[in-house]
């Protein structure tokens, strides 16, 4: 068997190498030529680097005919918008034969702009010449657009959270105050830290007038105090009369002209206007509860400084502050009839059997601050019963509200009832206990009972105590001695009792120092209880010898150093007198230092 070959092909076998190429060139011209991607051709060799081909992509793209652009630069595609930096590195690349590639604004031949992601390439022949360039060019404004349109949404949402969060610490820190006083002094220094400017708070209570200005600049507080110190300026000018009338004009960014504030200012509120700088401002009203309760503004040296999303954040500040400072106001309203209901409550002393009494009670705050004093539930009693004994008692109701003062005058009243019947410490505190469970006078409640008879020959009385969760009542003995009455200690009142009450006996001499007192005197967050106990028997270990109750009482009050602000507080002080001095008590002493 003979094999055969297949026949040669004579017209591939004579294609010359040189006609292969113009074929290949030819195939990739008519690829360009109907690509929908923008090629162009440059000459590298000619001045100027002009085009030399366009495909109908381009001129599709551009808007510009074959004829208009063959023979110059791409510069013509250049506008106002485009980058200069992407435009020289552009150059740079082409001048050192480079490739390179940016995303730059373009325009058409009509003036719309659009995003060209553009691609120069070096073609080279083959010596290594440098001859042309090749641009790739592709409309990207689309997805330009979609980008720039989700930066956007995320600039807006970081400064939206930076707002909140602005304002939300503001808040919590104007939030810790509880007087107007306190609100107001604090606000106007708080809203120009929070701009770098100066604020003035203008608002009305009682009626009148006040003023409150701060800068976030210390060197500049004596001119914001100058200006504190005559409201009259403020509440009369135009940008706060606008506000107070429901107006909207100067809650955006506004430019500070002289006759915004010189009819209304003399000249040494202009000299300390001008010192804290009169640039730019806005202005909005402290509103709550669909009323304006003053005016906020806030002011710049600098024209042009606040943006409207400043605007934003101010007029929600405006808000949150009015509202602040209704709440301070009607938290004074209730705070102001509790303690005038547990004032009138609380008794006042008298004269208590040849004993020397001293007592005081002083609201959480220390009685200080008008806005940071609270009401509680501490009371006491000093009654002479009828078999002759001396009740001593000193409670504590949970709780700091007119609940916990209500609820201290029930316990009180039920507690003189009880005890007027001749019944010992540990049977009023049973009483006491199924009185407040029957009735739900009370959550939880703290008390000492204790009771001191008649004198003896020496002086000398029979104690007996009861403690229902109370901190221990102090001794302290003619010799200088303190010893703390921790005995007889049952569960607080309301608190299920799981043992019958008992109480404690013991007869101290004359010249003995009974100490009773509420946790608020010896406990704090920065010290507990035992701590402070131990603490308060080494203040009345030092209180002079021949130191009647009242003083002795002052010198506790001076030495509890470590006393929290934040609980109310009762001190009752009993000393039995020796038999050549004189009894006394201290019932003119105000249980409101």
């Amino acid at each position: 068997m003979v094999a055969s070959s297949a026949p040669s092909d004579p017209a591939r076998a004579a294609l010359a190498p040189a006609e292969a190429e113009r074929l290949a060139a030819a195939l990739e011209r008519r690829a360009m030529s109907a690509s929908e991607v923008s090629f162009t051709i440059a000459d590298a060799r000619a001045p100027g680097v002009p085009l030399v081909w366009v495909n109908p992509a381009f001129t599709a793209t551009t808007g510009y005919a074959a004829d208009e652009v063959l023979g110059t630069n791409c510069r013509f595609l250049q506008g106002p918008g485009t980058d200069r930096d992407a435009v020289a590195r552009i150059r740079a690349a082409v001048d050192g034969g480079t490739t390179a590639g940016e995303t730059l604004l373009n325009y058409r031949k009509d003036g719309t702009a659009f995003w060209n992601q553009l691609t120069i390439s070096p073609v080279h022949d083959e010596l290594g010449t440098l001859t042309h360039f090749v641009g790739v060019q592709a409309d990207v404004t689309a997805r330009v657009e979609t980008a720039r349109s989700r930066e956007a949404a995320l600039d807006a949402a970081i400064s939206a959270n930076r707002r909140l969060t602005t304002t939300t610490r503001l808040v919590e820190r104007l939030g810790e105050l509880l007087g107007t006083e306190d609100v107001l002094a604090e606000a106007a220094q708080a809203v120009a830290e929070v701009f770098s400017c100066w604020a003035v708070v203008v608002t009305y209570p009682g009626g009148r007038s006040r003023t409150d200005v701060a800068s976030h600049d210390p060197a500049l507080a004596d001119a914001a105090r100058r200006l504190s110190r005559t409201p009259g300026w403020a509440d009369r000018s135009l940008a706060a009369v606008d506000v107070l009338g429901g107006g909207a004009r100067f809650a955006r960014p506004f430019d500070v002209t002289p006759d915004l504030v010189s009819p209304h200012a003399d000249e040494e509120e202009l000299a300390a206007m001008h010192e804290l700088g009169l640039g730019s401002a806005m202005s909005v009203g402290l509103r709550a509860r669909g009323r304006i309760v003053g005016v906020l503004a806030v002011v710049s040296a600098q024209p042009g400084f606040f943006e409207d999303e400043d605007a934003v954040m101010f007029e929600d500040l405006g808000h949150r502050i009015g509202l602040l400072l209704d709440n301070a106001r009607l938290y004074e309203r209730e705070r102001d009839a509790a303690h005038t209901l547990q004032e009138r409550m609380l008794p006042r002393l008298g004269s208590l059997d040849g004993l020397d009494v001293a007592v005081v009670y002083r609201p959480a705050g220390g009685g200080s601050s008008v806005g940071a004093a609270a009401v509680g539930g501490d009371w006491f009693e000093a009654i002479e019963l009828p078999d002759g004994r001396v009740l001593l008692v000193v409670g504590d109701v949970v709780g700091h509200d007119m609940h916990a003062a209500a609820a201290m005058g029930q316990i009180r009243s039920a507690l003189l009832t009880v005890a007027a019947d001749g019944t010992t410490p540990e049977e009023v505190v049973e009483r006491l206990d199924g009185l407040v469970k029957r009735f739900g006078l009370a959550d939880v409640a703290t008390c000492v009972v204790a009771t001191l008879g008649p004198p003896d020959a020496d002086g000398g009385r029979e104690l007996v105590y009861c403690r229902a969760g109370h901190p221990p009542p102090l001794l302290r003995t003619p010799d200088g001695a303190v010893r703390p009455l921790d005995e007889s200690l049952t569960t607080p009142i309301g608190v299920v009792t799981p043992r019958p009450v008992t109480a404690a006996r013991l007869r101290p001499r004359a010249g003995s120092v009974l100490v009773l007192y509420t946790d608020g005197l010896v406990e704090s967050r920065a010290r507990g209880q035992r701590e402070g106990v131990a603490e308060l028997a080494r203040a009345l270990g030092r209180a002079p010898a021949d130191a009647d109750a009242a003083a002795v009482r002052d010198h506790l009050l001076d030495q509890a150093g470590g006393r929290s602000d934040e609980d109310d507080t009762c001190l009752l002080v009993v000393r039995l007198p020796r038999g050549d001095e004189a009894a006394a008590s201290d019932g003119g002493a105000p249980p409101h230092p």
